[in-house]
């Protein structure tokens, strides 16, 4: 028993372990916000979210791969490589989120945290709201794993994984409107 404790205590420490409800989440969140670490808010976000930045990430890489690979020389070419490139070139969904989003979000989000809310869970059990003494609320959502996190950056990162989407889209289209000229020029 000692060993499952201690265990446990490491994977919470190290924040491997998923929240398993909604107060875990808040827990995690709050400790994002307190610290002001972008890093760390990626982390405590709920499962969507966090998806939809890696495809926001896979995304801009494949837009770069395929520019690079495809595009003539030109002005249009940088552009779109500019465009593209930080997405393409940081290691990760959290590190693009980080640059492109955590910071901002910090900003806005209500601080000091308290350390006691109310929790009004909704019927279906799959989201939470964490309201707060001053009457504000912060939603929380479960995951299709059954973890739980922050929810109130879901919006935005599914339209920014929605534009990115879009985005990869056009560029394939180009390229091969590019590989069509460029056949024809050939003959």
């Amino acid at each position: 028993m000692l060993w499952a404790c201690f265990g446990a205590a490491i994977l919470s420490v190290a924040g491997c372990r998923r929240a398993r409800t909604p107060q875990e989440a808040f827990v995690r969140f709050q400790r994002a916000v307190t610290d002001g670490n972008p890093g760390a808010l990626f982390d405590a976000l709920d499962k969507r979210s966090r998806w939809a930045w890696m495809t926001v990430q896979k995304s801009h890489r494949e837009a770069y791969d395929i520019i690079l690979s495809n595009y003539p020389e030109g002005r249009e070419r940088e552009r779109e490589l500019r465009r593209f490139e930080r997405g393409a070139t940081l290691g990760s969904a959290r590190e693009l989120f980080i640059e492109e989003a955590g910071r901002a979000a910090l900003t806005k989000l209500p601080r000091p945290l308290p350390d006691v809310v109310r929790f009004d869970t909704a019927g279906d059990g799959e989201s939470a709201l964490a309201v707060l003494p001053s009457g504000a609320t912060l939603p929380f959502r479960r995951g299709p794993d059954g973890s739980w996190g922050y929810g109130g950056l879901a919006d935005e990162s599914e339209d920014r994984q929605k534009r990115a989407l879009g985005d990869v889209a056009m560029v394939r289209t180009s390229a091969a409107d590019y590989e069509r000229v460029a056949a024809r020029n050939a003959r």
